[in-house]
């Protein structure tokens, strides 16, 4: 029995890919695509502070040698289960986010936790021009958060030889 083919995906790609399809919503004033993109972005930002987490406890704990086998991969099973609350936390905890990131990116988790009630508001009542505006902010925190992304990378020296820039298609965003 063969082995099915699980497809890779670079994550720097990917996160270009995100950012050239919500750049072209906003600049073709896609009102039908707000909330699509703005439900990307929050799964976007989630999964890159779970990636963002994980990479800065693998880096610290390198510091001190070799984890024991076993090690990363219960790091990357407990970090895959933080919410988007404990990853918050977390980041300001180990100093990979400023307080005022926290801040930001806090208000983006109270504010995703109400846009799911509130939504049939919005596109009912005509308010694409409220969608647009969380949006946009959205989508400046998500920039943030690549610029972040390329510090860790540039602070370890990791590179795509790693793997960990790899996406394994259907997996979460830790490899």
């Amino acid at each position: 029995m063969k082995k099915p083919i699980v497809k890779t995906h670079k994550l720097l790609d990917e996160v270009n890919a995100l950012a050239d399809q919500i750049n072209a919503v906003l600049n073709r004033k896609e009102k039908a695509r707000y909330f699509e993109s703005i439900a990307l972005l929050h799964s976007f930002i989630e999964d890159m502070l779970k990636w963002l987490v994980f990479t800065q406890i693998v880096w610290n704990k390198s510091e001190k040698g070799v984890m024991p086998d076993g090690e990363l991969e219960q790091l990357r099973q407990y970090c895959n289960q933080l919410s988007l609350y404990q990853l918050l936390n977390f980041g300001l905890s180990v100093d990979l986010l400023s307080y005022s990131l926290f801040r930001r990116l806090d208000a983006v988790r109270i504010e995703r936790n109400q846009l799911v009630h509130q939504y049939w508001l919005y596109a009912h009542k005509g308010k694409a021009q409220i969608l647009r505006k969380k949006l946009e902010k959205l989508a400046g925190v998500a920039s943030t958060l690549v610029g972040k992304l390329n510090d860790l990378v540039k602070q370890t020296g990791m590179d795509e030889s790693y793997g960990f820039l790899d996406i394994k298609e259907g997996k979460n965003l830790i490899p």
